[in-house]
């Protein structure tokens, strides 16, 4: 964490502006998937408007539609000359840019949302006209959690539900947020987060390398949804996450609240994960991150 001026100018907002626009987006795109019926047995695909994307498992609901279209109001209302990049509408640029860009993911944690797994949530994050990444908010719903976070104010998070900081290791207060200092260094056991991509060639590329950073931890947790693994270890619940291949939108809320709880990042080096796929990293794995390959056929590899 860096200290950082929040003193507005003309043309250049207050961090905490831009921290209240992502909040209240990613509030906006969660309660939409707080509307999720709540049953015992499997929602059919028709209750959620489910449909595949790019592979059999990769999915797209109306609650996603949705969610993206609230959260794009919620930005368009406070900043409506800002650029914003959605994983399900694309890009939208103004006529009069500002420079800032605003990237979102209403439902991180699609697959999870269908089967009623309680692990995904809405992630919404906003960079500079330099390009670094300014404030970021995620919101997941059925776990009752709020992350968040402005470039050199520090991360916190906030447990809603009841008995959510049991689960958690907040001591008290659970509606009140709580300062995050990343994983506890040095405890046994420690946990490796991670996600595989769709297609199976990447997929085994990926275990193969997973398999040897396994030896530095005690296990392996795949939660489905990359703004949650990076939250998680922002606030200690995990101790590091990898994962090759994600988009913007997955990280980029998530990254600046663990690089903000004092974790550790790199951030792919690369915008583009369909064609220079790239490792997205988190705390502590127990190799230089110079050493982490790319798969076969990388052009950078």
């Amino acid at each position: 964490m860096t200290p950082s001026s929040d003193a507005p100018t003309a043309n250049t907002p207050a961090l905490s502006t831009l921290l209240t626009v992502a909040r209240a987006a990613a509030r906006a795109g969660a309660d939409v998937l707080a509307s999720r019926p709540r049953t015992v047995l499997p929602l059919q695909q028709s209750d959620l408007g489910a449909e595949t994307k790019s592979s059999g498992s990769d999915w797209v609901t109306d609650f996603d539609r949705q969610a993206e279209e609230s959260v794009r109001r919620v930005i368009t209302g406070y900043r409506p000359n800002d650029e914003i990049y959605g994983e399900e509408y694309g890009s939208t640029r103004p006529e009069n840019p500002t420079g800032y860009r605003w990237s979102i993911d209403p439902l991180d944690g699609t697959t999870n949302f269908i089967r009623g797994v309680p692990h995904y949530c809405t992630s919404v994050a906003v960079a500079g006209p330099d390009g670094d990444w300014l404030a970021g908010a995620v919101v997941a719903p059925a776990l009752g959690r709020i992350w968040y976070a402005s470039r050199g104010n520090g991360a916190f998070g906030i447990a809603e539900t009841p008995g959510a900081d049991e689960m958690v290791g907040i001591a008290s207060h659970p509606a009140e947020p709580q300062l995050l200092s990343g994983p506890i260094l040095g405890r046994s056991g420690r946990l490796l987060a991670s996600g595989f991509g769709y297609d199976a060639e990447r997929r085994r590329f990926q275990i193969g390398v997973l398999s040897e950073l396994l030896a530095e931890f005690g296990d392996l947790r795949r939660i489905g949804s990359a703004a949650l693994d990076l939250c998680m270890v922002a606030d200690g619940t995990l101790d590091a996450y990898a994962e090759y291949g994600t988009q913007e939108y997955d990280w980029a809320a998530g990254a600046l609240i663990a690089e903000e709880a004092g974790v550790p990042v790199r951030r792919p080096q690369w915008p583009e994960s369909s064609e220079t796929p790239d490792w997205m990293i988190a705390g502590d794995i127990g190799r230089p991150l110079a050493e982490m390959p790319h798969a076969p056929g990388h052009p950078h590899a």
